[in-house]
């Protein structure tokens, strides 16, 4: 039995956001191939025990994980004089070594991580480790600890670009800080064709493509009756408070009155109250909305990566309308299942036409079908994930 180590930082208890599928994808592939998997993520002050308790409850009782642990990025405040001299001024000399590389990429990790991780380390041994996010990578900076095992790092994004539009950016020196991160690894998985494409230029480690996957959903095969004309799916970052923006201001005057529009996400809040629009500001499950509505859209002129949201939509069949932004990471550029249009008016009207015209949104629901089926269902993970860990 292969023994592996995960990391990923945030909360998979409840999947309510892609990258958290995309881990319990993996977790899937790690169940049936019958790996011993020790999961390890943080805590997060605004969460309470009991919610750290249901989250490893639910990853032994799917099988997805032997063993959880929940690290503290800080250390207790009770004892302050403690704090400071324990925990408080190792932090700020890590901080200060940091400081010359002048980088945009933050340092997340601190001392009390470190350690944490560490122990873990030291209990045991494992044939692979892979840590999620470039953020992370010094986490696994002792090579001693490591023994014989694989580490991987699990991209998720290309985080230099995530950075490009704030103020005192550096792209030389944090470009190389990012790929020198990558290079501390013995492998890199990119979430798509460009990022791989862009790691393959810098780094010595091997860059694999392992995309975004997820379950074939139950698709609603009635188009009849269907009760939302478009839905919008988004998270309330800036950059898709930037599309929203965009959509409601420039697109949303020019659609017919009669077209009923729900929007599920935090975004709901930064959308005018006098927009007519079905609000969901939460859903632990999406496919209600999906199998209820025709077209989705995807209004996104900043950000990087794979959209997530767009591929979940494909996957239930429905055309998207979306910028050039919207398609990134889809290995086809055309033939896809998405209009693209970077022009209010365009956009508004082809979600006209495909609701329109039959035909036409036939031939773009069976093209998003198909992508999703080619590309991203969780049916062809083996083929991408069995050779990394057959070696």
């Amino acid at each position: 039995m292969k023994k592996t180590l995960y990391f990923f930082p945030d909360d998979v208890g409840i999947t309510t956001s892609g990258n958290k599928t995309r881990v319990r994808c993996l977790l899937d592939y790690f169940k049936t191939r019958s790996f011993e998997v020790h999961f390890v993520s943080l805590k997060h002050e605004r969460d309470t025990a009991l919610q750290h308790q249901h989250t490893s409850d639910i990853l032994y009782n799917e099988g997805l994980a032997s063993r959880t642990y929940l690290l503290t990025r800080k250390a207790s405040k009770k004892n302050l004089l403690q704090y400071f001299f324990k925990y408080k001024i190792w932090d700020l000399l890590y901080y200060y070594r940091k400081l010359p590389l002048r980088t945009s990429i933050p340092t997340v990790v601190t001392t009390n991580l470190l350690r944490e991780f560490e122990e873990i380390l030291k209990a045991n041994t494992y044939d692979y480790i892979i840590i999620s996010y470039v953020y992370y990578s010094d986490l696994v900076s002792k090579a001693g600890l490591l023994g014989n095992a694989k580490v991987i790092i699990d991209t998720h994004d290309f985080i230099t670009a995530q950075y490009k539009n704030r103020s005192n950016f550096r792209l030389g020196v944090t470009i190389e800080d990012e790929i020198n991160r990558l290079n501390s690894f013995h492998e890199i998985w990119a979430i798509s064709p460009e990022e791989q494409y862009i790691f393959r230029q810098f780094c010595k480690s091997n860059v694999r493509l392992v995309p975004f996957t997820m379950k074939p959903p139950v698709i609603n095969a009635a188009l009849v009756g269907r009760q939302y004309h478009i839905i919008y799916v988004a998270s309330d970052n800036s950059h898709n408070i930037r599309a929203s923006s965009w959509f409601f201001s420039e697109v949303y005057p020019l659609l017919p009155v009669n077209f009923k529009i729900c929007v599920v996400g935090k975004i709901c809040s930064y959308i005018s109250e006098g927009v007519a629009i079905q609000r969901v500001i939460y859903c632990s499950d999406l496919s209600t909305y999906y199998n209820d509505s025709y077209v989705a859209i995807c209004p996104m002129f900043s950000g990087s990566g794979v959209k997530i949201k767009v591929i979940e939509a494909l996957s239930y069949g429905l055309p998207v309308i979306c910028t050039d932004y919207g398609a990134d990471g889809l290995p086809n550029k055309v033939s896809n299942g998405c209009i693209v249009h970077n022009d209010a008016v365009s956009f508004a009207n082809s979600i006209v036409e495909l609701l329109k015209d039959e035909s036409l949104y036939e031939y773009y629901s069976n093209q998003a079908k198909s992508l999703f089926q080619r590309y991203f269902s969780s049916e062809n993970i083996d083929n991408v994930l069995d050779p990394v860990f057959n070696d």
